[in-house]
């Protein structure tokens, strides 16, 4: 295929890419529900990644987005989210990489819960050739805007005892 040597981790296709293979069990096997249990928990763990990940590189501090971290998923060590917070704030390669996750599995989520006859088109494009968040749009235009709405993230505070 001619366009493989120009596909890379930092192209537009990575959202479609890392999306399409985060969510593919919501069309191909919605009806386990173990399966499904750990996508959706998985969807929003990626969800609070973003959060993260727009948080550090607009410049809010390490420990308010630590404190997030930690009540948004109790269950993260301390060591995970410095892991999280270096590889989305201070390693540039990273940064489109890292969020290819939570924009691609959110977008083809949204898409797996909707009523959209388009699914089966969109599954095929993805398939046939790499698609662009662009592409993505233009064949789910009634779709949810791919990394979200945009504007700054609101951080939750952490519980006072």
């Amino acid at each position: 295929m001619p366009w493989v040597r120009v596909l890379s981790v930092h192209a537009p296709p990575q959202v479609a890419s890392e999306g399409l293979a985060q969510a593919l069990p919501l069309f191909v096997t919605p009806e386990d529900e173990a399966v499904i249990t750990r996508v959706r928990l998985d969807h929003y763990l990626q969800l609070v990644r973003a959060e993260l990940h727009i948080a550090i590189n607009s410049g809010v501090t390490i420990e308010e987005c630590a404190a997030h971290a930690r009540s948004r998923v109790p269950f993260w060590t301390d060591s995970t989210i410095a892991d999280l917070l270096a590889d989305r704030g201070a390693n540039p390669l990273l940064r489109s990489y890292l969020w290819a996750y939570p924009a691609g599995l959110d977008w083809f989520a949204a898409l797996a819960d909707s009523a959209a006859t388009v699914a089966p088109e969109v599954l095929r494009a993805a398939y046939r050739e790499p698609v662009t968040p662009d592409d993505l749009a233009a064949l789910w235009p009634a779709g949810p805007p791919i990394g979200g709405p945009g504007g700054a993230v609101r951080l939750r505070q952490p519980a006072v005892p």
